[in-house]
């Protein structure tokens, strides 16, 4: 059986939540409360997306500046990569993050994923419009964790899901291993609902945990 490696982006790929961190640096303060209604179930993330994003204002340089400033990748990523390459395992990423920074942090490294899900943006006027993912939603999400890891075991494959936020929950009891960075609210979702998973902090831990 072969095995595909779904990797989330903000907040695991990279330390911080790059999304949330350019809405700090670039919109007013009221989105902080938009994102805690998302992360309390109140309204879906594409809707609180929109309006979250709609505050922003900065041209795509000054925010493609700004990501590269603060999106640091986790430690070990490059060799965690490699190992899962050696493994024979193919590797996704699916984001419910923009392309604007995910693609300028990745790099070369980008060419590493067979599948890529993640959203686009378009900057005008001093603004941010969101074009959302299309296909692969949900009630809660524009690219939907769970329904990428169904869509890689309906080929046949053995599903190892990487992530730590909100969204990430929907791939509780649709992968076949989930990791979860220590503390996240994956692996509070993940206890609550008394799911086994594997904790790391950084890929050079995860790596040993998964013996690759």
């Amino acid at each position: 059986m072969s095995t595909v490696v779904v990797l989330d982006f903000d907040g695991t790929v990279t330390t911080k939540d790059v999304g949330d961190e350019v809405c700090d640096r670039f919109a007013p303060p009221e989105w902080r409360d938009i994102d805690a209604a998302w992360v309390r179930n109140e309204i879906s993330l594409p809707e609180a997306q929109r309006k979250m994003w709609a505050l922003a204002r900065c041209s795509r340089d000054e925010a493609v500046a700004y990501s590269h400033e603060i999106g640091h990748v986790r430690a070990g990523l490059d060799e965690f990569l490699d190992a899962v390459e050696r493994s024979g395992a193919r590797l996704w990423l699916a984001s419910g993050g923009f392309d604007f920074y995910i693609e300028g942090i990745l790099g070369g490294r980008a060419r590493r994923f067979e599948r890529t899900f993640f959203n686009r943006t378009r900057f005008a006027g001093g603004g941010i419009e969101i074009d959302f993912h299309e296909g692969l939603g949900c009630a809660r999400c524009a690219v939907c964790k769970g329904r990428v890891c169904d869509e890689a075991r309906a080929g046949g494959a053995r599903v190892v899901f990487i992530g730590d936020g909100a969204s990430d929950r929907c791939a509780i009891g649709r992968a076949d291993l989930l990791c979860a960075v220590d503390g996240s609210l994956l692996a509070r979702g993940c206890q609550a609902r008394g799911v086994g998973y594997v904790p790391f902090g950084d890929f050079e831990e995860l790596r040993a945990r998964l013996s690759l």
